[in-house]
């Protein structure tokens, strides 16, 4: 079945493409991303693993709309009502087709049954109704897929399914005027609704075409399915998102003009703040800009990193400007603009001989004790909802951190990793207020 993450790469691909070619910078193919397993233990592994069993500060609930109880159990409803369509063990005369049809369904089941994941209470705001719609699009897949093996599916039902979302779509994009009570408020909302809008549109499209005869390859035809449902479902979230932001708004205004400003005056701020970094950032192995190796040393994490972050930013800001989502492009800027920032800290403590490994796992507990204290600051930042978007790749760094302790055995190659991570994040947050300012005069 399809993957439940937004078809776009994500930071963590690109990073995992530059640890490669910084392995290559270093001189050494051990010193990408985890190292090569096999180093010998050189931290106490029972001291990484009580940092590792801290906590991990969660990100506030900051989105200007509640996403209710509701709105999570209608997709878990809708994927109910599709799994009952499809007979506990369903048979087909193909008894290849009649096993993965029963292995899709017991999937299905138990997803269903699983309402109460860790990792749906561990979401928050809009993203809680991620795995639902996942969940339901499953659903829609697997029976989809049995209706075409049993020779049950309307070749034209595809077609003129996906008309219908079409036409929805083309409906909530005439009444979408980017309203809103406050400039930034609006534009985190505005922003995520743009993103749901691309998935409709993608969904929309569905190909390939249901074939004219369905049952030749009724899994092509489940995935078609599971594409039209998925955009339904999407469409709906964002329909009512933005129905509840603005029921209690007296006066709302819309913020379209504000955005599509903020879009341009923020990527040329963070365009112009780039340019010192560019040439590393898409650069090769022969471009590693220190008279010293990395090889070995926190140093060459931070460096992927923080390459990752700016790159992947720089392309969704692009993306977003020509797809026309200013809302989208404003804060891949933001995000752009403190990575950019974080990456000069870095660049200059690299040169003036900073970022050694660790003498002990205490170093490492500090910057993480460091980092969770400018997170904290970073969320405080008014207005909360735009500080704690923009503040998402610290967060990511800061748990991948935790990822790299967790287990470990103590070797330097997960320490340096982890050490890179959470100092890492702590730089990014720290960035955050000025960036955030950046981001409301831009607006303004």
């Amino acid at each position: 079945m399809s993957d439940p993450t937004n078809s776009v790469r994500s930071r963590r691909s690109i990073l995992a493409g530059l640890g490669a070619g910084m392995a290559a910078l270093a001189g050494c193919s051990s010193v990408g991303i985890g190292g090569d397993g096999n180093d010998e233990p050189e931290f106490d592994p029972g001291r990484l693993d009580e940092i590792a069993r801290k906590e991990v500060p969660a990100r506030p609930d900051a989105f200007p709309v509640t996403v209710t109880d509701g709105m999570v159990a209608r997709h878990y409803d809708r994927a109910r009502e599709l799994l009952d369509a499809v007979p506990p063990r369903p048979t087909v005369p193909n008894g290849t087709v009649t096993k993965r049809l029963r292995d899709m369904r017991e999937e299905v089941a138990t997803a269903v049954a699983d309402t109460g994941s860790d990792e749906d209470v561990d979401r928050r705001g809009p993203e809680r109704l991620g795995r639902p719609r996942h969940v339901r699009a499953d659903a829609a897949e697997l029976l989809g897929a049995y209706r075409a093996a049993t020779g049950e599916m309307d070749p034209e039902w595809a077609a003129d399914r996906r008309e219908t979302l079409r036409s929805d779509l083309r409906s909530f994009e005439g009444e979408w005027a980017y309203r809103g009570d406050g400039p930034a408020d609006a534009l985190v909302v505005h922003a995520e609704l743009e993103g749901y809008r691309d998935r409709v549109r993608r969904s929309a499209e569905a190909w390939p075409p249901v074939p004219d005869d369905p049952v030749t390859d009724p899994f092509g035809v489940g995935e078609t399915v599971r594409e039209i449902e998925g955009g339904r479902a999407t469409l709906a979230d964002a329909t009512r998102l933005r129905e509840r932001y603005l029921t209690d708004l007296e006066d709302p205004r819309s913020f379209r003009s504000a955005m599509t400003a903020a879009a341009h005056r923020t990527h040329r701020r963070s365009s112009f703040a780039g340019r010192r970094i560019e040439e590393y950032a898409r650069g090769g192995p022969d471009d590693l800009p220190f008279d010293r190796s990395l090889e070995g040393t926190p140093a060459i994490h931070f460096f992927d990193e923080l390459q990752a972050d700016v790159r992947y930013e720089a392309e969704n800001t692009d993306e977003d400007r020509r797809a026309g989502n200013y809302a989208r492009a404003t804060l891949s800027s933001a995000r752009r603009l403190a990575g950019v920032r974080a990456f000069e800290t870095v660049f200059d403590g690299i040169e003036a001989g900073k970022y050694e490994t660790p003498d002990d796992a205490d170093r490492v507990a500090a910057a993480r004790t460091a980092a969770v204290e400018a997170l904290q600051a970073a969320w405080e930042t008014t207005p909360v909802p735009l500080s704690v978007d923009v503040t998402f790749p610290a967060h990511d760094a800061f748990r991948w951190g935790h990822r790299k302790l967790d287990g470990s055995r103590g070797a330097r190659s997960d320490v340096n990793e982890a050490l890179a991570s959470f100092v890492y994040a702590r730089l990014y947050a720290e960035e955050v207020p000025a960036v955030v300012d950046t981001v409301r005069n831009a607006l303004e």
